[in-house]
């Protein structure tokens, strides 16, 4: 008989002892003597209890499990989002004071020219660039935080490796519209799923003490669920993560494709999951909205084909400036504002935000960057100055 991967879950214990508990019930020894190289999400610059990124003290429990058992090295990787210098997210995450403790490398995987790797089988690219850095290590432990995401519905252990990706690569998965879509899902899952082709972690530690929940990946709100899992098979980690924040992994569509293109089973009962009562550290996660207007009400966003890098702009610019924005209402009592390059029609007015709205320049506000910072916005609304011929905002 054909033994299960095994997939370990414990909480209720914060995030150092949640992780400690969960790599205890796995059979680590593989890892003894290795090169080991961590990759959280610290995609942002937020405090650790904003449920941004993943929190210092679960990656402290790991690194700790690892030197008991004793490891060769331990180093700390991240390309952060566009625009986002890593060791000033490291220290805001509180990265920085823990590596420090422990002695552990912090690196910034875009100091280095990238890798490009070749795809097999591409559903839509033929090649990506990966930092360099991930090829100096024996194992790549993922350890993403759980949090939903506009785009792709659950950010999670397999998706967390788009951090591996050099500089723009990034941002360049979700400008794939352009290319002729031969698959019904969205162009990113294809992305995502070329990159697990040739890149899947060795191991995934997952950290849900303070996840994410709503306008994810940035924009929504903190929610302790307070559980850890951890597992060597990829897959496995990420179809639990799903069921203890109230998903289904089938229904989310790049790790659908993933399990297929992969071979790797995607229910749950295709694993052993310990402890049996593994449902008791359920916490049903907010999911996003379809609809990103419900959550602000008198403004009408518009946003077709953007990159997570200018949602999240837009989700902060909302939360600091929205309230102030009634006053810039167009005719239908509306504040109208838009983000994205697939944008082709919108209200004489509207503010049209980043470098891939600038063909609709003509039509009201615009304001260029890959992606503009939350002020840059602010700054460009209320010190717009009409021209003789246009009706007054």
């Amino acid at each position: 008989m054909i033994s299960k991967p095994i997939v370990s879950i414990a909480g209720k214990e914060g995030p150092f002892l949640n992780v400690i508990n969960a790599l205890k019930q796995l059979d680590l020894s593989p890892l003894k003597d290795k090169r080991i190289l961590i990759k959280p999400n610290v995609g942002r610059i937020a405090p650790p209890e904003s449920g941004y990124n993943t929190h210092p003290e679960a990656v402290a429990a790991i690194i700790e499990t690892l030197n008991e058992i004793g490891v060769e090295t331990i180093a700390i990787g991240e390309s952060p989002i566009v625009g986002v210098d890593v060791f000033e997210a490291f220290k805001r995450a509180g990265f920085t004071e823990m590596a420090a403790r422990y002695g552990v490398e912090l690196i910034d995987f875009n100091s280095k020219p990238p890798i490009v790797k070749n795809i097999p089988h591409p559903r839509i690219l033929t090649e990506t660039k990966v930092c360099q850095q991930v090829y100096d290590f024996d194992v790549l432990i993922s350890v993403p935080v759980t949090k939903t995401h506009m785009h792709t519905g659950v950010t999670l252990g397999i998706k967390n490796l788009k951090g591996c990706l050099y500089r723009h690569e990034k941002v360049r998965y979700h400008q794939l519209e352009y290319l002729k879509k031969v698959y019904p899902e969205k162009t990113l899952d294809s992305a995502i799923s070329d990159l697990a082709s040739i890149l899947t972690p060795d191991m995934t530690v997952v950290d849900g003490f303070l996840g994410m929940e709503g306008l994810g990946p940035s924009g929504g709100n903190p929610v302790n669920s307070n559980f850890a899992i951890a597992s060597f098979d990829p897959m496995g980690a990420d179809v639990m993560a799903c069921r203890l924040m109230g998903y289904d992994a089938e229904e989310v569509p790049h790790l659908k494709i993933i399990s297929e293109r992969n071979k790797m089973p995607i229910k749950v009962e295709d694993y052993e999951v310990l402890p049996a009562n593994y449902d008791e550290y359920i916490t049903q996660y907010q999911k996003p909205p379809t609809k990103i207007s419900v959550e602000f009400p008198g403004i009408e966003v518009q946003d077709v084909d953007s990159c997570s890098s200018c949602l999240s702009t837009l989700m902060m610019f909302l939360k600091r400036f929205g309230e102030d924005m009634s006053q810039y209402a167009l005719c239908d009592g509306k504040f109208h504002i838009a983000i994205g390059k697939g944008i082709e029609k919108a209200m004489d007015g509207s503010v049209f935000v980043g470098n891939c709205t600038r063909h609709m320049k003509d039509k009201g506000i615009y304001v260029k960057g890959c992606p503009p910072v939350p002020t840059r916005i602010y700054e460009a609304i209320v010190h717009h100055e009409p021209d003789k011929n246009e009706e007054p905002i």
